[in-house]
């Protein structure tokens, strides 16, 4: 996960010279092998693995995010990696627009910018599943 921040900075800088739809659909999945995964519950109401890292854009603004997999993923805050377009700008609107979508999307890791650790996560789904 501690990776993840630098892997994406050199992929959006390759996108950024490239059409930007060369890297639209890419993601990375959190290995197995790495000491941040952990197995998700089979029989939880909201399991929390695997979990992939993958580009999101609202307006002309791109950003990087954590999400689960599955059919309704679960998703974690946005790590912008632009800065906020101007609020008189032509683009402004579809960004706020998106950016509502976006945020939307964002229910039990509001507030988590990277998936929540293993005791982090079970304590979430745990509050969720006493509701």
């Amino acid at each position: 996960i501690s990776d993840a921040h630098d892997v994406i900075s050199v992929l959006y800088s390759f996108r950024k010279q490239r059409p930007p739809s060369l890297l639209c659909d890419w993601y990375g999945k959190l290995s197995e092998d790495s000491p941040d995964w952990y197995d998700g519950d089979p029989g939880a109401v909201y399991n929390p693995a695997p979990m992939y890292v993958l580009f999101v854009e609202a307006g002309s603004r791109v950003g990087y995010r954590w999400e689960t997999a599955h059919d309704v993923p679960m998703a974690c805050e946005v790590n912008w990696l632009d800065p906020e377009p101007d609020r008189y700008s032509s683009d402004y609107e579809k960004y706020i627009e998106e950016l509502q979508e976006i945020n939307g999307q964002v229910d039990i890791y509001r507030g988590y910018h990277q998936p929540p650790t293993r005791d982090e996560c079970w304590t979430i789904h745990g509050m969720i599943e006493d509701y």
